[in-house]
């Protein structure tokens, strides 16, 4: 079983250095191309090697705020992924229970969170388990406003979901590598991937702006 772990552990490690670096490409390469979806699909398979890899070492190590970056992380990579293959019907009843699945585990690992010893800063893990919480919570909310959300709002969506996903890893490398740095290293790369997806967003609907006008005035 030692052994297992060790390659287990290397697993995990070479997984999420590439995951970080094929990120790269299409976080800061240009959208929607197929440069883009093929670098998306290589990191989305770089992301579930790492996770997998996690779950199996939490059987020999179980840690809390990695169990909770797992949570969130594994449904951010999903949602977001589906975001993009759904654009055009809107989320189905696999993607609402997938939320609700979620949702009740955030949920449980919540109310368990005061009776479980803390090694990482408490903050960092509310925080967390809030993110997934409230993620969960609006993807079930799109069912109440379906027309918007296929007119364009899946975009804004897909954008903060992979983005978080990308930053999600980099804060539990950045919190395992940098511990003489924590809390600040396990917060700051969220703060820095909130900000990247906000503006990315925000250029986005920027982007979108005249092209909007211009069918405004042809019809």
């Amino acid at each position: 079983m030692e052994t297992f772990h060790k390659l287990n552990i290397l697993a995990h490690i070479t997984f999420g250095t590439l995951a970080l670096l094929v990120g790269l490409g299409p976080l800061l390469g240009r959208k929607g191309g197929p440069a883009h979806r093929r670098l998306g699909g290589w990191f989305l398979g770089l992301v579930m090697g790492v996770l997998l890899s996690a779950g199996a070492g939490l059987v020999f190590n179980f840690r809390p705020f990695l169990t909770v970056i797992v949570l969130l992380t594994t449904y951010q990579a999903y949602a977001g992924y589906r975001t993009a293959r759904i654009k055009a019907t809107g989320p189905t009843r696999r993607d609402g229970l997938v939320a609700a699945v979620f949702l009740v585990g955030g949920l449980v690992f919540l109310l368990a969170l005061p009776r479980i010893r803390l090694v990482w800063s408490p903050v960092i893990m509310y925080s967390t388990l809030g993110l997934l919480l409230g993620t969960t919570c609006y993807d079930l909310s799109r069912y109440g406003w379906l027309a918007g959300w296929r007119r364009g709002a899946w975009r804004y969506e897909h954008i903060w979901k992979m983005v978080c996903t990308y930053s999600a890893l980099l804060s539990a490398f950045a919190g395992n590598v940098l511990t003489a740095y924590q809390p600040y290293s396990q917060f700051l790369p969220s703060v820095l991937g909130t900000s990247i997806a906000l503006g990315l967003m925000a250029y986005t609907y920027w982007r979108r702006q005249p092209t909007a006008s211009i069918g405004a005035v042809v019809a």
